[in-house]
């Protein structure tokens, strides 16, 4: 995508007139602008100004004028409180890798043949979609922890080894309190790149309707098929 990304904030306020204008630009084909949540991008900004660690996150007023960072999320704008570097922010996540480790009990057997996640049992096992429900929840929430965790250690090493001096010079926050960009978030922004996760979506949906539901295929001819990677299995 383009830097920086063009964003229209949809808002119940906004004119016809002007969404319709709006939706004429996507149909131009070139995916700009994205829209985003006026109202959710507002209180998500209030929401993470109670975790800055001096007590200096967004104001009611900042919150309501916020603008996109990198791509996709809301972020603050101005000469400080923004999110300075990429990390500072979250990482990527694949919900579609992560409900394929699901079925073969946090196992990675199509890629690097070791241990993900958590032994949160095997797909045959599942006797209802709630067990599997249960497991993908399980195996989402450790991925999470550990992406969290990566990046809090990656933010620690950009502060002390990768020190951006020309961007904590236009930062006002890190002019006052003789900070460098890197080891100052006066405003967190905890924003998740989860890709694939329409992907997964849908596969869920799509074994809960046609195993559990229907009972049309059983959840070993599923596995049979992902082994194969569909050889044989396209009626499915």
């Amino acid at each position: 995508t383009t830097e920086p990304s063009m964003v229209f904030r949809y808002s119940k306020k906004n004119r016809v007139k002007t969404l319709y204008h709006v939706f004429e630009c996507v149909r131009d084909g070139l995916g700009y602008p994205s829209i985003k949540h006026d109202e959710i991008g507002t209180e998500q900004m209030k929401y993470y100004a109670q975790f800055s660690l001096n007590g200096n996150g967004a104001t009611d007023e900042e919150a309501h004028d916020w603008g996109l960072v990198l791509c996709m999320s809301p972020g603050l704008v101005g000469r400080r409180k923004t999110m300075k570097t990429r990390s500072e922010g979250g990482g990527s996540i694949f919900p579609s890798k992560i409900l394929e480790i699901t079925l073969t009990n946090g196992y990675d057997w199509s890629y690097s043949d070791m241990q993900l996640g958590p032994e949160t049992g095997y797909a045959e096992d599942f006797e209802t979609f709630e067990q599997l429900w249960d497991a993908f929840k399980k195996q989402y929430a450790y991925t999470i922890s550990l992406v969290i965790r990566a990046k809090d250690v990656s933010r620690y090493m950009e502060g002390h080894y990768l020190q951006l001096p020309f961007v904590s010079s236009i930062d006002d926050g890190c002019m006052e309190l003789g900070r460098e960009a890197c080891s100052l978030s006066e405003q967190p922004n905890g924003w998740h790149n989860p890709i694939t996760t329409v992907v997964g979506g849908n596969s869920l949906v799509a074994i809960k309707k046609l195993i559990y539901d229907d009972k049309k295929y059983t959840m070993k001819q599923l596995m049979e098929a992902l082994k194969v990677n569909w050889e044989g299995f396209e009626q499915m």
